[in-house]
């Protein structure tokens, strides 16, 4: 399977740091320019099927998307940003994905409940779309489970070593 993973758009809260990770917000003006950029660079790529997650900033982005191809998007709560339950600095953000800090805000997920809810749905992904070429747009505390799925990466350290920007897209042949 072939898959491009596609990181949101833009929001105001992404600028400030403001609000939770799951908290359900739209794409601000940038961010819908760099949905429509994504939708340009993505264009000549015949996808199979295209999963977002549910949250404003996912949805609004692959809808975006799929103007160039009216496919159904699957939205799926899996693909949602892990959620911390609380106001989040940059810092308590990349401590919050460090396995040796074992960091817990709130009665929220865990750091390895959110990884194993991601590599399951990359199981599932592997199987149900053998030979297929999948989007999947979703959140870049996603793309960091990702990362460390298809890299076969230990579950120690800090897992953002690779962090996206948002609309930045990257394939994995998985």
């Amino acid at each position: 399977m072939i898959l491009y993973f596609a990181r949101h758009g833009q929001t105001d809260e992404n600028v400030n740091m403001a609000g939770k990770p799951a908290d359900d917000v739209p794409l601000n003006q940038l961010g819908i320019q760099q949905a429509k950029n994504l939708a340009i660079k993505l264009k000549d790529v015949k996808f199979d099927a295209i999963i977002s997650s549910p949250l404003n900033r996912a949805r609004q982005t692959a809808e975006l998307v799929n103007e160039n191809y009216r496919l159904p998007i699957q939205l799926d709560t899996v693909w949602r940003e892990r959620d911390l339950e609380s106001y989040l600095t940059l810092d308590v953000w990349n401590d919050a994905f460090d396995f040796d800090k074992n960091i817990q805000l709130g009665n929220n997920e865990s750091l390895a409940v959110f990884f194993e809810r991601v590599y399951a749905a990359l199981d599932s992904l592997k199987q149900d779309y053998e030979d297929k070429t999948v989007l999947v747009v979703s959140h870049g505390g996603v793309q960091s489970c990702l990362y460390a799925y298809a890299n076969k990466l230990p579950l120690s350290g800090n897992m953002r070593i690779s962090p996206m920007k948002n609309c930045e897209y990257r394939i994995y042949d998985l």
